[in-house]
């Protein structure tokens, strides 16, 4: 029993070493002999980002890197164009060992043109904002905005939807009462390229106009799609029937979308831009177009303010009705 008692205190100061021990890291091997511990992030614009438990997040020229060695898989495209997941080794006489499917390969560090981690099947991102003014005394007047958006992706599949209420008051007068749905699907058959379905609602019977429904085929390109910028396009044809004032109409209709985010200061603050343009081949002709560009600014955690101008424009407005129509919104919003 005193024996076992004796060697007590060194077992549990290996435990207790093992324990506060630090956990492996990633290494980029300079050309120089250095080498550079932290977690490997990308490799993008020929450049390798290191996040290094002692500092910020900094990068390296590719040129002056030897060899990688990481834990987690990449999306790797090499120079020639092709694309594989693969894990970083260490290799020899300089060369960089890349695993594909468990099977090592040898190239030069020079040949990756990008690694960056794979894309995660589940991602969901949802906001609500809220845009009230009121005003009294000389202008007794209430314009309200709400707005709520979610983008939901699970693998390939990709859906959006939003939702739009607006009311304007003027004394006891509304001038506006919006209802606006819109709903979309991707599926990103060979990235970036997508094909989709697209399905929107609107009402406003300040306008006379009782409903409008729209359904759509369309075929997109994700133009740029970094941790900071997303641009996409989309166009396609569709079927469209609107009702102003009880009169009903119906026909074919030509579809295009644009959807743009930039982030600045690590998504502290951001600017969007979103447009969309349906023009009908039937009736008159009409020619709708659509648009929100404005910017958002972190206040705390998932709180924001947000300024943005909303514009509708149309060719063939209903008769007493404007061709444009404008709104400067400011107010505040939450992610979740």
């Amino acid at each position: 029993m005193q024996c076992r008692n004796r060697f007590m205190p060194t077992a549990l100061m290996i435990v207790f070493i093992s324990l506060s021990a630090p956990l492996a890291a990633d290494q980029v091997k300079m050309n120089n002999g250095d080498v550079i511990t932290g977690t490997v992030t990308k490799i993008e614009d020929g450049k390798v980002f290191i996040d290094p438990a002692y500092a910020d997040e900094f990068s390296v020229d590719v040129a002056e890197v030897a060899s990688i060695e990481a834990e987690q898989t990449f999306d790797v495209v090499l120079e020639d164009g092709s694309e594989k997941p693969a894990k970083f080794d260490h290799g020899e006489d300089g060369m960089q060992t890349l695993v594909i499917e468990g099977q090592p390969r040898s190239i030069s560090m020079a040949d990756v043109t990008l690694a960056v981690p794979p894309e995660p099947w589940y991602e969901r991102t949802s906001k609500v904002e809220a845009n009230l003014t009121w005003n009294s005394g000389n202008t007794d007047s209430q314009n309200n905005l709400i707005y709520a958006d979610t983008q939901l992706r699970l693998g390939d599949h990709r859906h959006s939807g939003n939702l739009t209420f607006a009311r304007d008051k003027t004394g006891d007068v509304y001038t506006k009462k919006q209802d606006l749905l819109n709903y979309s699907y991707n599926y990103i058959f060979a990235d970036p390229w997508y094909l989709g379905a697209t399905a929107t609602y609107e009402r406003d019977p300040i306008k006379d106009l009782d409903h409008r429904y729209q359904v759509g085929v369309i075929i997109g390109r994700d133009i740029i799609n970094t941790d900071t910028t997303f641009l996409s396009i989309n166009g396609g044809v569709g079927y469209s029937e609107e009702q102003y004032g009880g009169v009903t109409e119906s026909g074919a209709t030509g579809l295009w979308d644009l959807r743009y985010t930039q982030d600045f200061r690590d998504g502290a603050f951001a600017f969007f831009h979103n447009h969309n343009i349906s023009q009908h081949f039937y009736g008159e002709d009409n020619l709708i177009f659509k648009s929100n560009t404005g910017f958002s600014f972190d206040i705390i955690e998932d709180v924001y303010a947000t300024i943005s101008l909303r514009y509708d424009y149309e060719t063939e407005p209903p008769e007493g009705n404007e061709n444009e129509d404008t709104t400067l919104a400011v107010g505040v919003g939450a992610r979740f």
